[in-house]
């Protein structure tokens, strides 16, 4: 077998087993991925891997399912959907569930767990004391083990509370030097298992995937084939109890199931982001779907984006940011690779263009996008901070203190409540304390 053909055999079997219609496009990326856990089992070819994976019992699939699955999350991940989930869907669900006093939830693609928790906040701060008398049902599902795990520990660094002030953080996580460790009484509210939602579309899907009040289904289905996407949803909106609701993510917002079953219903809010699709009868479900998101306009060779506001292009930076919430990276990186051939100084696009490179596993190109930064603006606290993570997870643990130490002493000499620039709502005190205990740990001396 060709070292081609070894690759698109092995392309071909985690589209089958995974559905991950991502990766047709994405032969480096796959590569590499795979290449990783072959050097790990000491195997000498891509072929040897292949044969590995096809073996009978073979524990290897997990292994590479968690290599290949994206898992980047934090809490709160979308304001204009927690806003509606806080103001309209689940008071609407606790109000028509008094009588039972029973809610079933189901978080599909959970990663490290911050989406169900973020739910789990809401209800307890939704029900009060009144929680204890109601059997919630909260359920985390991913086909990663590895976040599966890190899941249930619900350990998190400051960057996956980012859209979190710092009294929501103590009030909700007990602090573990650099670690913030969710309280108990939200942990226990969910639990964790291991699942592949392409079972949706067999013959005999599990029994206990039905009648859910509120399914989350954000971000999920973009990795699957635009066919399977449709029959996903689908199969999902047949999960729902009669009046449940579905949320699906940006980048589905195109792939809701056939029109013909839904209708908008504009009153609903934050109506500037979120559409509520009511059912045409009281026996059907209601999906929020969120609005797509405008497509960049098309840019020949010599044309250029225009940058709108101000002189770092504040509007397209967000235009690239809302690419890679909705997953679609290499849109991104090529939209931020396009405004940075237009103004090459701003530090600002050399950031995102690393945060990009790093997502797909270009670990050189993300050093060095992130050093062209730093070189243009010597006081960029999250750049510092991102270099220093990504040279400690490399192994270069003596640049790495370096370059945390720079972000912990500017964050420091920031005023404390500042937000930090591209931080999201990370302040300048809350960052430089996570530093101090993340370098004290390290054995550095700040």
């Amino acid at each position: 077998m060709s070292g081609l053909s070894a690759l698109e055999h092995l392309k071909q079997l985690v589209v089958e087993r995974t559905g991950h219609h991502y990766y047709v496009d994405k032969d480096k990326l796959l590569y590499d991925r795979a290449r990783e856990r072959m050097v790990s089992r000491g195997l000498a070819s891509l072929d040897q891997y292949v044969q590995e994976l096809e073996r009978v019992g073979s524990d290897e699939w997990r292994a590479l399912e968690d290599a290949i699955t994206v898992g980047e999350t934090y809490f709160f991940r979308y304001p204009d959907h927690f806003a509606a989930l806080r103001e309209d869907v689940l008071p609407r669900l606790i109000a028509a569930r008094r009588d039972v006093r029973s809610l079933r939830v189901w978080s599909i693609g959970c990663s490290n767990g911050a989406e169900p928790y973020s739910v789990a906040i809401l209800l307890r701060e939704l029900l009060g004391d009144e929680i204890d008398g109601w059997r919630i049902s909260l359920t985390g599902g991913d086909i990663s083990e590895k976040a599966l795990s890190a899941a249930r520990a619900a350990r998190f660094n400051a960057w996956a509370l980012r859209t979190m002030g710092s009294e929501d953080r103590a009030k909700y996580f007990d602090r573990d030097g650099s670690i913030w460790v969710l309280k108990r009484q939200f942990r226990s509210m969910v639990r964790f298992e291991r699942q592949n939602i392409l079972a949706l579309l067999s013959p005999t899907p599990p029994l206990e995937w039905t009648a859910f009040d509120l399914i989350l289904c954000r971000n999920v289905l973009i990795y699957f084939s635009p066919a399977q996407a449709v029959e996903l949803s689908t199969a999902l909106a047949k999960r729902l109890a009669p009046d449940g609701v579905l949320f699906l993510g940006h980048a589905e917002a195109t792939l809701a199931t056939d029109q013909a079953l839904w209708h908008a219903m504009p009153q609903a809010a934050p109506a500037e982001f979120v559409q509520a699709l009511q059912p045409l009868s009281p026996a059907q479900p209601f999906i929020y779907k969120p609005l797509p998101l405008p497509d960049p306009p098309p840019l020949r060779q010599v044309d250029v984006l225009p940058l709108a506001g101000t002189s770092t292009g504040e509007d397209t930076i967000e235009a690239v940011q809302q690419l890679a919430d909705a997953g679609a990276y290499e849109e991104a990186g090529q939209l931020c690779l396009r405004l940075i051939a237009r103004e090459p100084t701003s530090s600002r696009l050399q950031y995102y263009d690393a945060i990009l490179k790093q997502v797909s596993d270009d670990v050189s190109g993300a050093e060095a996008a992130l050093r062209r930064a730093l070189y243009l603006d010597r006081g960029f606290v999250l750049a510092h901070y991102r270099l220093g993570m990504l040279l400690l997870s490399n192994g270069r643990a003596i640049e790495a203190r370096r370059s945390l130490l720079t972000a912990a002493r500017l964050a420091e000499a920031a005023p404390p409540a500042e937000p930090l620039p591209e931080g999201q709502g990370v302040s300048a005190g809350d960052l430089g304390a996570a530093l101090r205990d993340q370098l004290a740990a390290l054995g550095e001396a700040a």
